[in-house]
């Protein structure tokens, strides 16, 4: 009979054995019996010399070598009796390990999405991102020049590819028009992710050349919905802007590069206006067997190279060409708040431990008995081991389960709130690598309950606990001070916690305290890309003055104004020099073409000279307003009014030939945000909508109502009655658009999970301390029932409890305000306009600790009022 066999006809081999024995002992009392002696006699000696029969059906178990697995199940149904038997301290531990697990599981999910999971593209590791080195800032975007340069040069790379960002534009077909998202890219950009069409094939060099076919590789959503899953797309033609595309490829399902795309069509090179600039993403995939460092000290040669023979207007790049796995790039601006908040959840787990901590040891209290009465009946210390570690583990399988349905839920609502445009994030998920991360940390809590509970059973002192029939727990001082540790170590935690997010609050709070330049209140956004048949400028302009006024003729619009990138919703930058003076030039100047009323509707303040009249719209003398940081560092001590500005131009050098690149600066303007709420106001020049260059291919319009809610449909209709194809985007309150900005949308989404885990360690340091006081309020009964029946009044007792509790959790405030002045400082890059050792936020959230901690002090005091001197007298 082989050992599996045995050991599930187990129970039948045990009652063979026993019956073995019985027979084998009345045998021998038969024998004795025939010898002479009575049957009790005969029964009593036979005994005595075969021995103890429980022992030897034991012994007899051993060499079958199932019963130390019996034992396990033995042990994990004594176990699961004991915790259905005390049913409020299995829910309060169960819930309080799933809060802590559950967390942990979420947060690690964020991080492994964003952080540890590859790409998903194929060998991912392999794909680089290039940007300069200055300092040890990786600058991103090269210009094209320097893109082509490195591109025709490299040879450590298998393909190198650039992209300039994603554009709306019009898909013409038959009998409909529809708008879509172009990604636009050169040749090569598939390959170097490794991305192979489902059909047809990328498109190659000959489409990215100045002045040549233009090519299109379609998105597998795109290709259903517009094309109804045509498969004999491959060389046909569509129309995007009036201009011919050849589709070459449809690419697989799902696939994402930074942002959602519908398709990608060729960048062709030499003829764009900001050829110059730093403004093309570049990648590239390695050949294989060769390092990243390998590529990196080519790459510096190859920068040095460049800059030996490139003209002055190439000179774009500053300090070293430097090359970054493009996961790493990526995840470079959220990797510092991921591990923190990762440090986060994982300090609420130790609270969350420490909790349950405490109710073992406080449980073990009356336990001491049963403990006692094992060891005396001949239990090992190893048996003893092995069923408070068969109780830990289902504690923590029990609350891992919770967790993992605490995360489900959870990940929802982080997931949602991200506010990154990554390609792994929409792959985060609770997968196999999740549910190993979630199964180590079930499995380090079972542990350390397990030990904890077991250690307490080494200071039993069984003469007593049996003389006396009631639980002796050792020196009952070092227990108390292990509460009491473990009380303080959670107020530290939870404080820390609680630091943390009120410094990410204070930042959200000074986000949204910034000055702006201008008034948001009651101001609507409305976006309009433009189109192949606005392409024009002279065609836009007249679009636009026809849709302002019918916008100035909605009810309840009090002014409307457009601009080319409102605030916080863009940037166009050109560079600019003060005429004459090459020295005073901005690489990085912000370009903003507006109508006439555009101060006025925004409420911007004029600070010199004057704004736009209507007249300068009919004018063809180039006339520009500057900015605050424009005036400041190009006339610092002289009226800027009557200087010229060079639009285009460059230390000397003209970058773009524009038509009238000199104008007079007839005004200056107070300094409004660009497109980071937490960056300083850029430099900016307004120019007339009828003289300015379009360089987002779209305009904003602002508008100032008083009705915002109620006003869509009618600015809808205002453009549509002009232009019936005309897409609009982003048509939303001005407040709604300066919460959704990504300073604080990334700040807002720290604070969240910061402040949410805050909330919860609070919460749980108040269980704690409640659970702790009232254990040893409970323990205590008899010597508050000897001080009342002393004389001790009311108000004694109440202050014997509360300065118990009070020294406790001002020693872990102490402890949490030291560990929180180190640690915060690690958050520095994450805050805005506060210090990381704000003592507001130290000094407001210790007194919330030192409240909370108080009121968790409150019932137990309470009920130790309540006692009763001639019941506590008879206590136990």
């Amino acid at each position: 009979m082989s050992w599996l066999t045995r050991l599930f006809s187990r129970r039948r081999l045990y009652a063979d054995l026993s019956a073995e024995m019985a027979a084998h002992l009345q045998e021998k009392t038969d024998a004795l019996v025939a010898s002479g002696l009575s049957l009790a006699e005969a029964a009593r000696v036979a005994r005595r010399e075969f021995g103890n029969v429980t022992l030897l059906e034991e012994r007899s178990r051993q060499v079958w070598q199932w019963p130390s697995l019996e034992s396990v199940f033995t042990d994990v149904r004594f176990a699961l009796r004991m915790l259905r038997k005390s049913p409020g301290f299995t829910l309060i531990a169960v819930l309080t390990l799933a809060l802590g697990i559950g967390a942990n599981t979420a947060i690690f999910s964020l991080v492994d999405g964003i952080i540890l999971r590859p790409l998903p593209y194929p060998h991912s590791d392999q794909i680089v991102y290039f940007g300069w080195l200055d300092k040890t800032e990786l600058i991103p975007d090269l210009s094209v020049p320097e893109f082509e340069f490195f591109r025709d040069h490299a040879t450590s790379f298998s393909a190198v590819a650039g992209s300039q960002g994603y554009e709306d534009v019009e898909l013409t077909q038959s009998t409909s028009r529809r708008w879509v998202t172009a990604d636009f890219v050169t040749d090569g950009f598939f390959e170097a992710l490794g991305v192979n069409p489902q059909l047809g094939r990328p498109f190659g060099r000959e489409f990215t050349r100045e002045n040549g076919a233009s090519a299109a590789v379609l998105t597998d959503s795109l290709w259903r919905d517009a094309f109804a899953a045509d498969p004999n797309i491959i060389g046909r033609q569509i129309v995007l802007n009036n201009q011919s595309y050849i589709i070459t490829g449809v690419l697989p399902p799902g696939f994402k590069y930074t942002q959602p795309a519908d398709l990608f069509v060729s960048l062709q090179l030499g003829h764009s206006l900001g050829d110059n600039g730093l403004n093309t993403d570049v990648i590239g995939r390695l050949k294989p067997g060769v390092s990243l460092s390998q590529a990196n000290a080519e790459a510096r040669l190859l920068g040095a190279q460049f800059f030996a023979q490139a003209s002055a207007t190439q000179h774009q790049g500053a300090g070293v060409l430097h090359l970054d796995r493009l996961q790493d790039y990526l995840a470079s601006d959220h990797r510092q708040s991921l591990l923190m908040l990762l440090g986060a959840v994982a300090l609420l787990l130790l609270i969350a431990c420490a909790n349950v901590a405490s109710l073992l040891l406080a449980r073990a209290t009356s336990r001491q008995r049963e403990i006692s009465i094992r060891l005396a009946l001949g239990a090992g210390r190893r048996r003893l081991l092995q069923q408070f570690l068969s109780e830990g583990l289902l504690l923590g399988i029990t609350g891992a389960a919770a967790g993992l349905g605490a995360a489900v839920a959870s990940l929802r609502v982080f997931v949602s709130a991200i506010p990154w445009d990554l390609p792994s994030v929409d792959r985060i998920a609770l997968d196999g690598r999740v549910l190993l991360f979630t199964s180590l940390v079930a499995i380090a809590a079972s542990l350390v309950f397990g030990l904890a509970s077991f250690f307490q059973t080494r200071k039993l002192d069984l003469n007593s606990t049996l003389k006396d029939g009631r639980a002796v727990a050792g020196p009952s001082r070092s227990r108390s001070r292990l509460l009491d540790a473990l009380v303080v170590g959670e107020v530290a935690i939870a404080l820390m916690l609680a630091i943390g997010a009120g410094l990410l609050i204070q930042s959200l709070y000074n986000l949204f305290q910034e000055n702006l330049g201008f008034n948001p209140s009651h101001l609507v956004l409305m976006r309009t890309p433009f189109g192949p048949d606005k392409s024009d400028p002279n065609a836009a302009w007249n679009f636009e003055r026809q849709a302002l006024a019918r916008i100035q003729s909605i009810p309840g619009v009090q002014s409307a104004a457009l601009v080319s990138a409102a605030p916080l919703h863009g940037q166009g930058n050109i560079p600019m020099q003060r005429d004459g003076r090459p020295q005073d030039s901005i690489g990085d100047m912000e370009y903003r073409p507006i109508s006439s009323n555009y101060f006025s509707t925004m409420q911007i303040s004029v600070l010199r000279g004057r704004a736009f009249s209507r007249d300068d719209f009919t004018s063809s003398v180039p006339i520009a307003i500057i900015n605050e940081t424009v005036a400041r560092a190009w006339w610092p001590n002289e009226n800027p009014i009557g200087g010229r500005i060079f639009i285009g131009a460059f230390q000397g050098h003209q970058y773009f030939q524009l038509p009238q690149p000199v104008c007079q600066v007839i005004g200056v303007v107070a300094d409004v945000k660009g497109k980071y709420l937490d960056r300083p106001a850029p430099p900016m020049i307004y120019v007339p909508a009828s003289q300015g260059l379009a360089v987002n291919g779209g305009v904003d319009w602002v508008i100032r109502t008083n009705a915002p809610a109620g006003i869509a449909s009618a600015l809808r209709s205002a453009i549509t009655s002009i232009s019936p194809d005309q897409r609009i985007t982003d048509l939303e309150p001005m407040s709604q658009l300066i919460s959704g900005s990504s300073s604080i949308s990334e700040t807002n989404f720290e604070a969240l999970l910061m402040g949410t885990f805050g909330a919860l360690a609070l919460i749980l340091t108040l269980v704690g301390v409640y659970g702790v006081l009232s254990f040893q309020v409970a323990q205590r009964t008899h010597e508050i029932g000897v001080r009342v029946a002393l004389g001790a009044t009311r108000r004694d007792v109440l202050r014997l409890v509360i300065t118990k509790a009070v020294k406790v959790a001002a020693l872990g405030v102490l402890i949490g305000l030291v560990a929180a002045f180190a640690l915060t400082r690690l958050m520095a890059s994450l805050l805005y306009e506060v210090r990381p050792t704000d003592p507001r936020v130290f000094v407001s959230v210790a007194i919330l600790v030192l409240v909370v901690a108080l009121l968790a002090a409150y019932l137990p005091a309470r009920r130790a009022m309540k006692v009763d001197p001639m019941v506590a007298l008879r206590y136990e």
